[in-house]
């Protein structure tokens, strides 16, 4: 899993008003009890992180005291019903999930909320905005997803059998004939992505540059002073301190050097793919060590943009001319997800499509066409459309398969509804979120 660390400062953040009226208090509530679920509890800090990840999610976080209070009773409900169905899926010894599939949803989910924002530095810095590391965000998804694997995995065993008739299909789209949605209008993509990478000039500026602070260092300079000043991605809040960090809370290579200090050793300059560290350890705690930094971004310019477009084109260029675009993606596509399949990205709906696709493709009906260069947050990419299907209203006629799996969800999902109602009805579930404030 690709790993980021920034360094953050502590924030009293908007959602956690609901259960704190200061800073003091905040700290107060850490371990208090929100509800009790059988012999579980859930922690008003577990709700607290939980309302946090859907407003960072959605990208709405509330503003009045009113809507933090919505959103926590709609959390919490949620939470209660899947510690719940958790409780139920643990007992079943069968269902296993892999730590693979965990890291790649991770990854995929953190990639989707990133494509809200327009660059990856504004993703950062919204980040630094909620308190949170990109490393404290993946630790947060790896625990949710498991237990959301945990849990879908043990409700499809549980409902494996249930099924529709055709009276049932027939019955499904007479009650739901207006709010039944239509097959939306879809595109099957691939595509070549071009990383933007910075010149060699670039990246030797940046080590000299370390390499002159390291040395001012050396001579008396003051790290944290330094760091404030000249640390990119806000790296620099609290004078670089990154707090008490275990070894697998930063990336390898900083790892590497940082664990090799003692109190009060400065590094050399350290490379990561996020730029060029000078490291102090300032204190040890068990496997734990107290850690400064300054990070030096290496990050692109105009003209390495420019560059990079400059040879989209010539690609492009060569597939109008005959070349084969699969092969193409193969050798030059630096996505590492779709570079062995061609390319090849899979269908969207158009109307879902990530706004920097949205103009590229609008009206896009002729399969085979290339277009682009497109340049997004990702690099600059080179689309070619592999199929193409028009928006159109379901019909039992010709849709019948569809219209059945949306009539079979439509029923398990009653179903679910009334098997966490008994769930609930035998399990002990006190809420004490109320007392606690």
């Amino acid at each position: 899993m690709e790993r980021i660390f920034i360094t953050v400062t502590v924030i009293v953040i908007l959602l956690m008003v609901c259960f704190s009226q200061s800073v003091n208090a905040q700290s107060e509530t850490v371990d208090r009890i929100a509800v009790v679920v059988g012999d579980e509890v859930i922690l008003a800090s577990e709700v607290a992180n939980q309302m946090q990840l859907v407003a960072f999610q959605t990208g709405q976080s509330p503003t009045t005291e009113e809507e933090v209070r919505e959103l926590q009773n709609r959390v919490l409900e949620q939470m209660i019903s899947d510690r719940l169905f958790l409780i139920e899926a643990k007992k079943d010894t069968s269902i296993i999930v892999r730590n693979d599939e965990v890291d790649r949803e991770v990854d995929d989910q953190i990639a989707r909320i990133a494509t809200n924002f327009s660059s990856e530095t504004e993703f950062l810095q919204a980040l630094v905005t909620e308190g949170l590391s990109l490393r404290d965000l993946e630790r947060r998804y790896a625990e949710e997803i498991e237990n959301n694997m945990l849990r879908q995995r043990f409700i499809q065993k549980k409902l494996y059998s249930v099924s529709v008739s055709r009276y049932e299909v027939e019955q499904f789209c007479d009650k739901f004939q207006d709010s039944i949605p239509e097959q939306p209008e879809g595109v099957r993509l691939a595509h070549i992505l071009l990383k933007i990478q910075p010149a060699e000039a670039l990246e030797d500026s940046v080590k000299s540059l370390a390499a002159e602070l390291r040395q001012r260092i050396l001579d008396g300079a003051d790290f944290a002073t330094l760091a404030t000043q000249y640390s990119s991605f806000g790296a620099g809040a609290n004078g670089g301190d990154l707090g008490y960090v275990k070894r697998d809370d930063v990336v390898p290579e900083f790892a590497r050097a940082a664990f090799q200090l003692d109190i009060g050793d400065i590094s050399g300059v350290v490379q990561t793919q996020f730029g060029c560290h000078i490291i102090t350890c300032e204190g040890k705690r068990g496997d734990k060590l107290r850690l400064r930094h300054i990070l030096l971004g290496v990050v692109p310019d105009g003209t390495d943009t420019t560059r990079t477009m400059a040879v989209a084109d010539s690609l492009i260029m060569e597939v109008k001319a005959g070349g084969d675009f699969a092969e193409m993606a193969k050798a030059f596509s630096t996505d590492d997800d779709s570079r062995a399949e061609g390319g090849e990205l899979g269908w969207f709906a158009v109307e879902q499509l990530p706004d920097d696709f949205t103009t590229t493709v609008a009206g896009w009906k002729i399969p085979d066409e290339v277009r682009g260069p497109l340049l997004t947050r990702f690099g600059v990419h080179i689309l070619k459309l592999l199929d193409y299907q028009p928006a159109k209203k379901l019909t039992l006629e010709e849709d019948f398969d569809r219209l059945k799996e949306l009539a079979r969800q439509d029923k398990t999902g009653r179903i679910v509804d009334e098997w966490i109602a008994e769930i609930k009805e035998k399990t002990f579930v006190e809420y004490r979120l109320e007392e606690s404030n």
